[in-house]
């Protein structure tokens, strides 16, 4: 979700047909993350299997368990990842953007939560 022209050409009908809950935004990135297979941060091994959560993929040898928003601007969010996605969705297909009280507004989200956030989003 790094670049901004990431939703370029794409209309809000199709995002919302195409990101409808939590699962599926984890579930596109976890094709994303690992499309060119896994590999363990803390050993290095390539074999895993299910992990604790759905999407998430744990080591067979030393057991890490990852997420997929492990490393990402969406690691430790405190808020649904959907209305991240919404978020940075509305930021990056608005000409002049949105202001965290914009946000705070749509999302119903404190407008220090949202500030945060396009904080992160903007360092990328």
């Amino acid at each position: 979700m790094a670049d901004s022209n990431i939703f370029r050409g794409v209309n809000s009908i199709k995002f919302n047909q195409r990101f409808k809950d939590d699962n599926d935004c984890l579930d596109y990135l976890s094709q994303i993350k690992w499309e060119n297979g896994f590999v363990c941060k803390r050993c290095q091994n390539d074999k895993f299997c299910n992990g604790k959560n759905p999407y998430n993929r744990r080591c067979t040898k030393c057991r890490y368990d990852e997420s997929p928003t492990t490393g990402t601007m969406l690691e430790k969010l405190k808020f649904s990842i959907l209305i991240a996605f919404h978020i940075v969705f509305k930021i990056s297909t608005k000409k002049k953007g949105m202001s965290s009280l914009e946000l705070s507004s749509e999302f119903e989200l404190r407008q220090k939560t949202c500030w945060s956030f396009k904080l992160r989003y903007n360092k990328l």
